[in-house]
């Protein structure tokens, strides 16, 4: 009887590894394509306003989604290594446990790091920040298009805003942006503020 208890057990903790492994690799295979799919997704679900002329996540938004999907794939396995091996003890525990944490914490933390222009002004919410940001264009104190030079080839590069509590933001100058390039100038140039374009 005794055998058998220690058997099934045994073999319920080896099944557990083994889902534990695999669903770490398939999470470490699609860092890269999940943060894809699913954050652009999320974010016109529940994120974005009606009348924007501009939104979408930083590059830097995908980025820290991956990184943070493959680091919680790594405590994972980490994890299943410390308990086959049972090394580290209680330590091990903490550490993956806390690492887990952090990282699932990160990969929640990026679906709220976004930001956009519309007609009042412009909003950004950052990565480690529940609260979005917003500026009017009354704010606005300069404004700066950089451009970059690459190999003779000259190419929008920024959309850089300075407020009038001294903080900048930049919007990279994508196709997004660049729609919204003709609705933005204008405000500008209704509350007073010149353009300046400058090389990087």
């Amino acid at each position: 009887m005794n055998t058998s208890g220690y058997t099934i057990t045994k073999k319920q903790k080896t099944d557990i590894k083994q889902i534990l492994v695999t669903t770490a690799i398939i999470l470490i295979l699609s860092a890269i394509f999940i943060p894809i799919f699913l954050l652009p997704l999320f974010q016109a679900q529940f994120c974005r306003p009606a009348g924007t002329w501009v939104f979408e996540a930083p590059k830097a938004a995908y980025v820290t989604f991956s990184a943070a999907l493959a680091a919680v794939a790594v405590f994972m396995v980490a994890g299943v290594w410390f308990h086959s091996a049972e090394k580290f003890g209680k330590l091990g525990k903490i550490i993956v446990g806390a690492g887990c944490l952090v990282s699932f914490a990160t990969v929640i933390l990026s679906f709220d790091y976004y930001h956009y222009i519309d007609k009042s002004g412009v909003h950004f919410d950052p990565l480690f920040s529940l609260k979005e940001k917003h500026y009017e264009w009354s704010e606005i104190k300069k404004a700066r298009q950089t451009v970059k030079n690459d190999k003779g080839i000259i190419s929008d590069d920024k959309l850089i805003f300075t407020f009038s509590d001294g903080t900048s933001y930049a919007y990279l100058f994508n196709d997004n942006v660049r729609k919204a390039r003709m609705a933005t100038y204008f405000e500008l140039e209704e509350h007073g503020v010149e353009l300046i374009r400058e090389t990087e």
